[in-house]
């Protein structure tokens, strides 16, 4: 992984070069952000730029032996520690990250910005917590027992620290507080409040923002062939997310826009005949395509608002979505929209529960019809 693979973060890349080359890197750094953000991919790219022959002013350069034995991920200077548990092929004796090597490689490969419940589901550990053992701060303790094999520097990468067992959370502290020379920690977490606050007061902080939408532009067009609307509406779905976005575009068999207009015209003109029609196409689909719908209609809920408020932002929705939001911008009010806001989350909250989602859908859509009626009744 090079700084050059990951669009955005200038001056967050200008910073991490800086301290490689100023000869006084940190032992021990946090990377932090949201979730699909480029925490991991940044650490990598620095641990690469780290250790490699010929550093560039801007980048690592990609072709020595360490460059391509990082890009392999098989670098003798580089370990990785993340959570694992017992699977269906694998018992309690075998609880170290080394044992999971062969899953994690290609889920690193394939899922950079992947999140646990992607990795749970990657080595077959669906229902079950996943954690970083004490056995694994034993195995890190060994491990910088060794020399470095070529690099200048050991480096530990630990994703997910805040899933660190209470006991290997002390004994990884008591680690970093006296590691021994030219050995760098780099520590990957969507969740930093939850790292115990003595381990995170000892990093060198580096929080990653989400991406900004043109960066996840350019990451979504390297690997998907998109419309233009579809690829607006991945984009203002995501939030920036671009894990969340690859897994909109997987999930994603429905036009969002075109189920959302037929159905805010069928809520509009009390059309129930095409309501039931409505409410059946939203039953037969599956579950995580009905909560990426609902999440689509709360953007959309947020376009009109933009538009009601004349914000800029409304320029990121392509050309139909906006001209969606400006008529039902003219019938909603402020009261309104909040109202459907409401229930869209909480309709939200019900299918991740398993409720019966021909109801759900069904009092959902009637909810909305009432709101309709009440504005028509009251502009009559």
């Amino acid at each position: 992984m090079q700084f050059a693979n990951i669009p955005g973060h200038i001056q967050l890349k200008k910073r991490l070069i800086y301290l490689a080359k100023s000869g006084q890197v940190p032992h021990a750094h946090l990377f932090w952000g949201p979730p699909g953000s480029a925490s991991l991919t940044l650490a990598m790219a620095f641990a690469t730029y780290l250790n490699c022959h010929n550093q560039l002013p801007e980048d690592s350069c990609g072709h020595c032996g360490a460059c391509i034995k990082m890009g392999k991920l098989n670098h003798p200077d580089l370990k990785f520690t993340f959570p694992i548990n017992t699977t269906k092929t694998t018992s309690e004796s075998e609880i170290t990250s080394n044992n999971f090597l062969k899953l994690w490689y290609p889920f690193l490969q394939e899922q950079p910005y992947g999140d646990i419940s992607d990795w749970s589901h990657h080595i077959g550990a669906e229902h079950k917590q996943l954690i970083i053992p004490t056995a694994e701060a034993k195995y890190i303790s060994q491990y910088l027992s060794l020399q470095a094999f070529e690099g200048p520097y050991k480096i530990i990468l630990i994703w997910l620290p805040e899933h660190l067992h209470a006991t290997a959370a002390n004994a990884l502290l008591k680690i970093v507080e006296d590691p021994p020379s030219q050995t760098i920690f780099l520590l990957v977490s969507m969740a930093a409040d939850k790292l115990l606050s003595t381990l995170r007061s000892r990093l060198q902080q580096v929080f990653v923002p989400a991406f900004t939408d043109e960066a996840l532009t350019q990451l979504i067009v390297q690997k998907h062939h998109l419309s233009p609307q579809k690829l607006s509406q991945i984009v203002g779905l995501a939030e920036g997310n671009l894990n969340k976005a690859y897994k909109l575009i997987e999930d994603t068999k429905v036009e969002f826009l075109e189920e959302f207009t037929s159905w805010m015209r069928a809520c509009y003109a009390q059309d129930f005949t095409k309501l039931m029609t409505q409410v059946e196409k939203f039953q037969e689909i599956q579950k995580e395509n009905q909560k990426n719908f609902l999440i689509y209609s709360l953007y959309m809920m947020r376009q009109i608002l933009l538009v009601q408020f004349r914000n800029e932002r409304i320029v990121r929705t392509h050309e139909t979505e906006r001209q969606l939001a400006e008529k039902l911008g003219q019938i909603l009010n402020y009261d309104a929209i909040k109202k459907m806001n409401s229930w869209l989350t909480e309709a939200h909250y019900h299918i991740e529960r398993n409720l019966n989602t021909k109801i759900l859908f069904l009092n959902l859509s009637l909810r909305i019809t009432q709101i309709f009626q009440a504005i028509r009744g009251k502009s009559a």
